[in-house]
């Protein structure tokens, strides 16, 4: 009995050797891949910078293509636009060619389907809107490319200054990058595409967040106008770090903002069902079943759903989505991913909701959305200027973005009391499938006719339901983790007046659910 039980006690931990083994192969693979796409990106960001330094054409073609923004930022795909035919009547590619030879961008093209040209905005209001591409001669970079901390920065072939991973660039600046937004159908398709229309068909948008109908209508999206929302400080010769605004755990709207966000009837309910009078009872119960202590039955009402109005990020989401953080245990963090707060050269956050609820008549509800949100709608970000033209960030302040998703009605006698929403930053285009299990509660205060029979659980006992659910996931993401919404939840807290410049704005205060890294304002809405 002892020789079988060391038996499989050996065999088991050979096989945890061996699953330890692949997931180091695998991560290692991926260290060599990420390597190589830092050595092409860099040889197309020198020959880039030989173009556009003295070839106005190739600046005004990338800013015009920039403002349209194909994939709702300011990205230029260059799969899409490399035959498109300039003012000088050469193509995009053949300017290149100008500068470099057919084996070389080739290469480069095989080893970079992806490859897209950024147009940043950066705390000297240099943007895709401002920049002056008759006169203003821009720096080309590899995104991510950073060589003992430092990336470096081109101009007409040659390294002109580098920057340390915390610093931010003031000049002229064309990011080299791939493109997270979208994904290769088949790689092996590619290279006999011909056409660029044939190209164009090779390729899908991860979401349709992503997609500029407008831009494959015909129809260009016009002057794209960035609020920066940047306070600047001169001169400042140095920084001893960075300050953070207070972490928020709930949001405070204004009238106009609690009517546009359909809140009224949520802020309403803590009246209604006697938690202003201390009485602990939930709030959705009034919204979804119209009930109160003196009326204790009720059918749902179909005219409200679900949304995820608002989200906020803390410092430590924001150190996870900019890659401020490494794990020297892991290979792909310290090698590719060192310290950068690299929002700058990347673009808007693309930002994937996924909402798992159990349901008593099947596996449940799993619902799936993504955001493109613009890095200066979640922080307001204060800059020091401490060298020529390179900043340094000085203070960070979180606050809410609107994201307006839409989920579901909470049907109580059929989905769980609890739902889970898991939050994450897409960084690549690559996916892998993923479980997780959901463990909530079940009302079971209902008559036959879904009628809800008392407040809260009524005097029925509830049951608990655990299932587990698959989904899809991009291969190297930022999770910023889960949290957990439930019906019981005290959504509306507090109105509050708040004195500002001599006058009276009254606030109404909700709580969100949230975890270290965010924080969700989960509410019913009415939706007719």
């Amino acid at each position: 009995m002892k020789r079988e039980f060391i038996a499989i006690a050996v065999f088991s931990i050979c096989l945890l050797s061996c699953a330890k083994d692949e997931i180091k192969s695998s991560k290692i693979d991926q260290v060599e891949s990420f390597a190589n796409e830092n050595i092409e990106k860099e040889k197309f960001a020198i020959i880039l910078s030989k173009a556009v330094s003295s070839n106005q054409s190739m600046r005004n073609f990338i800013q015009e293509e920039a403002l349209k923004m194909m994939d709702n930022d300011y990205d230029v795909f260059y799969p899409f636009i490399k035959d498109e035919i300039l003012d000088n009547n050469l193509s995009f590619r053949d300017n290149l060619l100008k500068v470099t030879d057919q084996e070389t961008l080739n290469r480069i093209e095989s080893q970079l389907p992806l490859l897209t040209i950024y147009v940043p905005t950066l705390p000297s209001g240099f943007s895709p809107e401002t920049w002056r591409s008759k006169s203003e001669i821009p720096a080309v970079v590899a995104e991510g490319n950073y060589k003992n901390n430092e990336l470096a920065f081109f101009q007409n072939g040659e390294e002109k200054i580098k920057i340390k991973a915390n610093q931010i660039p003031g000049f002229p600046t064309l990011v080299v990058k791939n493109n997270e937004r979208i994904v290769v159908k088949n790689k092996a398709l590619l290279a006999s595409s011909g056409s660029s229309q044939n190209v164009k068909r090779n390729y899908q948008f991860i979401s349709s967040e992503f997609e500029n109908k407008g831009i494959w209508s015909g129809v260009a999206k016009a002057a794209n106008k960035r609020d920066l929302n940047i306070s600047k400080k001169a001169n400042s010769t140095s920084l001893t770090g960075v300050t953070w605004g207070p972490r928020l755990t709930s949001i405070g709207l204004t009238t106009d903002e609690l009517n546009a966000s359909g809140l009224a009837d949520i802020m309403v309910s803590k009246g209604a069902v006697g938690n202003d009078k201390g009485a602990d009872n939930w709030q959705r119960d009034f919204v979804y079943y119209s009930l109160t202590p003196s009326n204790t039955t009720g059918k749902l009402r179909t005219n409200f759903k679900e949304f995820i109005h608002y989200i906020s990020i803390s410092e430590s989401g924001f150190n996870l989505m900019t890659n401020t953080n490494s794990d020297p245990d892991d290979p792909i963090l310290t090698r590719t991913k060192v310290g950068s707060p690299n929002f700058w050269s990347d673009g808007y956050f693309e930002l994937r909701f996924d909402v798992v609820s159990n349901a008593k008549d099947g596996v449940g509800e799993r619902f799936m959305d993504v955001r493109s949100i613009k890095p200066q709608d979640l922080f307001d970000i204060e800059y020091a200027l401490v060298a020529g033209s390179v900043y340094d960030i000085k203070k960070i302040v979180p606050k809410f973005a609107k994201v307006d998703i839409p989920l579901q009605a909470w049907d109580l006698a059929n989905l769980t009391y609890g739902w889970k929403i898991s939050v994450s930053e897409l960084d690549q285009a690559s996916s892998s499938t993923v479980s997780t299990t959901n463990t909530s509660k079940f009302a079971t205060n209902f008559g036959l006719d879904k009628t809800k029979i008392g407040l809260k659980f009524g005097i029925s006992a509830e049951i608990s339901s655990s299932k587990t659910h698959s989904y899809t996931v991009q291969n190297v993401t930022d999770e910023l983790g889960d949290v957990l919404v439930y019906f019981g939840d005290h959504v509306y807290d507090k109105m509050e007046p708040v004195y500002a410049n001599g006058l009276i704005n009254i606030y109404y205060y909700f709580n969100t659910s949230y975890n270290s890294n965010i924080s969700l304002l989960v509410a019913p809405k009415r939706i007719n």
